[in-house]
């Protein structure tokens, strides 16, 4: 029983250096600070991952699986999605006046609706 704690403790142990190391490497490389930085470190692993997949992995799992997206594509992608976030936030807010509206009136009938069913089982 105790080196079923022991392996459960090494094994915390192995799996928090790992995610520390990650997380090192992540800060000490860029990928946290700047978005200039993580654009870098984006391309640098573009760069230096995508030959090392085209010489170790099979050629029919490279043609099922899609090629990474390449920095400029990244930025755009990035770019359209904040904005349509954006965009969506601002409808949401312009549109508030009338969903809070729409929900006051809903709970008026609901209430309406109960004290008519709480009258009528009451006679």
């Amino acid at each position: 029983m105790f080196a079923v704690g022991v392996d459960g403790a090494l094994g915390v142990a192995i799996k928090s250096s790992i995610a520390g190391g990650i997380t090192y490497y992540t800060v000490q490389e860029g990928l946290w600070s700047s978005p200039e930085d993580s654009a870098k470190l984006y391309d640098k692993l573009y760069k230096n991952i995508s030959p090392i997949i085209q010489k170790n992995v099979p050629q029919e799992v490279i043609k099922e699986v899609h090629e990474l997206p390449s920095l400029g594509n990244m930025r755009s992608c990035a770019a359209s999605y904040y904005n349509k976030g954006v965009l969506a936030t601002f409808q949401f807010l312009a549109d508030l006046p009338t969903h809070i509206s729409n929900g006051i009136e809903r709970i008026k009938q609901e209430i309406e609706k109960s004290t008519k069913i709480a009258a009528a089982d009451e006679n």
